[in-house]
């Protein structure tokens, strides 16, 4: 049921999230030097990768996919529920991570470090998701309070 508020939360979060495959955390400006953190690593302009970051691309794409299986999932309410309190942790897990790389690159490259919007998208998507979570239970409470009354 795409009509579903939760749907459209989870639906935006799931876009949202995978903006982070299509711009850069962070750009770090060492001198004449400017690097990017991506998904994939931290990258010099001539994309000649100075880390990788396996990690983040791999939590990353697993938030994603969580996301948008847990929009389509709008019959079993209590898996769902739980898929939204799993992808919140992602998306915190995602956070700490990108916080550990950026530390990683400070500390490997002397830089100034300026952050871009791709930073906020996993707090916007845990508000997000969190608000889906609170639709699921007021829809979950009313099949309840319906099914008691028959």
């Amino acid at each position: 049921m795409l009509q579903r508020i939760q749907t459209v939360y989870l639906l935006i979060t799931g876009i949202a999230l995978s903006l982070l495959f299509f711009f850069p955390f962070i750009e770090f400006v060492a001198g004449d030097s400017i690097y990017s953190l991506i998904y994939r690593g931290l990258y010099s302009v001539d994309n000649k990768l100075v880390f990788a970051t396996f990690p983040l691309a791999i939590l990353s794409a697993i938030t994603v996919i969580t996301t948008f299986i847990n929009s389509f999932l709008f019959k079993n309410r209590k898996l769902q529920m739980r898929l939204c309190i799993i992808n919140t942790f992602l998306m915190i897990g995602l956070i700490v991570l990108i916080s550990y790389y950026t530390y990683i690159a400070l500390s490997e490259i002397t830089a100034v470090a300026h952050y871009s919007f791709p930073l906020i998208i996993p707090i916007i998507g845990i508000i997000l998701t969190l608000m889906a979570r609170r639709g699921i239970k007021k829809d979950e409470k009313l099949v309840r309070s319906l099914d008691r009354i028959r």
